[in-house]
Parts: structure tokens; sequence; C-alpha cells
């Protein structure tokens, strides 16, 4: 049993007025075809356009400084030290001048700010 039916092609023959002569006419599936061909072409200039965007996109956000940031933690009681956009603490102390000493290293070396906080989480100064 075949459940699918097979689209068969259709070449139509056109006379033309002026020569008289009988011209063939490619069928509209083979139309479709040359249509989808030039769609992909497309879509395939698209999605370079697309990845040069992305990439523009990336360097500019590798060119932008990070920011370190100094918070007071009550549960551990230590001043932590975290950068913008990371999951873990880079580091820990006890006092706050320690953590100002330890932040003011990294932000020399990496070339970026550092914004500090009270003990109540209160912004302190950048």
């Amino acid at each position: 049993m075949c459940f699918f039916k097979r689209k068969k092609k259709e070449d139509k023959k056109v006379e033309t007025k002026e020569e008289g002569s009988l011209v063939t006419v490619e069928s509209t599936t083979e139309t479709k075809k040359e249509l989808k061909k030039s769609e992909k072409k497309e879509t395939k200039i698209d999605n370079e356009e697309k990845t040069k965007e992305a990439e523009k996109v990336e360097k500019e956000e590798k060119n932008r400084k990070s920011v370190y940031r100094v918070i007071y933690n009550k549960e551990t009681k230590v001043w932590n030290i975290k950068k913008d956009g990371a999951k873990r603490i880079i580091d820990s102390r006890e006092t706050k001048e320690e953590a100002l000493k330890r932040v003011k290293e990294l932000s020399e070396n990496s070339d970026s700010n550092f914004v500090v906080y009270k003990k109540d989480g209160k912004f302190q100064k950048k």
C-alpha cells in the first residue's frame, strides 16, 4: 500500500505568437526547488551576518571592565570578594581592611574597578 503520491513533472508547451514555435516551460515543482535553493543561500548569508554581529558583541563584553565587589556575609561573618558575573567567591577575609587591600591588588592587575558595601549591605564607595 502506498500512502503518499508522487508528483509527476509536468512540462507545459506554449506557443509564442511571434515565432509560432513551441517552447517548454518548467513545471511549478521545478521552480519551487529553485526558490528553495535561493532561500537557502539567503539564510546562509543571514546566518553569517548574525555570527559576525554576535562576535562583535562578545568583543565588546570582553573590552568592558569588570567590577569587583566587597560584600559582608552575616552568616559566616566574613568579607567576601566577588567579581560581577561570577558564580563563586574569589576571596574571603576576616576584616574589611584586608579585603580592601586584596581588592585593590586584583583591580590593579586586571585593570578594573571595585565597589565596597557596608555591613548592612548599603553602598559605600566605588
